[in-house]
């Protein structure tokens, strides 16, 4: 099995390898869905064929994890990202006690140096942001509705990780860096998009295809360039930065 370093190229790779649909939970029902192609899958539907697990710290309720499906009696493949955490309770449920056993075999997790921990979680909640805005695309669903969600998480949680790398994470590199560089532009490509151009279905899926390339470059390069090459001593204080639990906003949850 493959060893990726981050969730999107996890899923890039599995889609090229043809894992092409995206697979949800559904709240009331023991399945997992494909909105764009009406499928439902129960546990006996399909099989796990790979299990990627992506966390900062030892809870696991925290974890990313995606799964590669497949359905023999359908014939089709497809991902399902970051299944069970929130369904923790459902004892009574095959599906969860099946996504449950596959993700919790020895699959060794990647790990983030304590510094850096929150702030690789956070580029988990934008990976989702990321998904949900193709999802919503996917649906048809009008870019008032998903442009109304961005810009709250912008305001209340994309905007700060940003301040927050800028300011406490991204000077460790000194001031002549190209990957910091690179990363301050990304963000400010990101920013100009969502406070000026949220207006049509191709600049949000511009700005689907910016934040995934931008939580890949930093989790893959600049991370890890961070992590091996820089001294955090002087700059402790990013352990405890971004430690509050991510709250979402599900007034109107358009990816369900």
């Amino acid at each position: 099995m493959n060893n990726y370093l981050t969730v999107s190229e996890a899923l890039n790779a599995l889609f090229k390898r043809g894992y092409l649909l995206d697979f949800a939970l559904l709240n009331d029902e023991d399945c997992i869905y494909c909105h764009n192609q009406n499928h439902r899958l129960n546990a006996e539907d399909f099989e796990i064929d790979e299990v990627y697990r992506f966390e900062g710290d030892t809870d696991p309720g925290d974890e990313m994890i995606v799964f590669a499906i497949s359905s023999n009696k359908h014939n089709i493949k497809g991902t399902l990202l970051n299944a069970f955490g929130i369904y923790a309770d459902s004892d009574n449920s095959n599906l969860i006690e099946k996504l449950k056993y596959k993700a919790t075999e020895d699959i060794k997790p990647i790990k983030r140096a304590n510094e850096l921990i929150q702030l690789s979680r956070a580029h988990h909640h934008t990976l989702l942001l990321a998904w949900k805005i193709k999802t919503g695309l996917a649906k048809n669903i009008e870019p008032e509705r998903i442009g109304k969600y961005v810009k709250w998480f912008f305001e209340h949680h994309l905007l700060p990780h940003f301040e927050t790398e800028e300011k406490y994470i991204f000077p460790l590199l000194g001031e002549l860096n190209n990957h910091k560089t690179m990363a301050i532009e990304q963000h400010e490509q990101v920013k100009d998009i969502i406070m000026n151009r949220l207006r049509d279905k191709d600049n949000l899926t511009l700005l689907h295809n910016l934040i995934t390339e931008n939580v890949r470059f930093e989790e893959r390069i600049l991370f890890k360039e961070i992590q091996n090459k820089c001294d955090f001593k002087p700059n402790r204080e990013v352990v405890s930065l971004s430690t509050e639990k991510f709250c979402d906003n599900e007034n109107d949850p358009f990816w369900k």
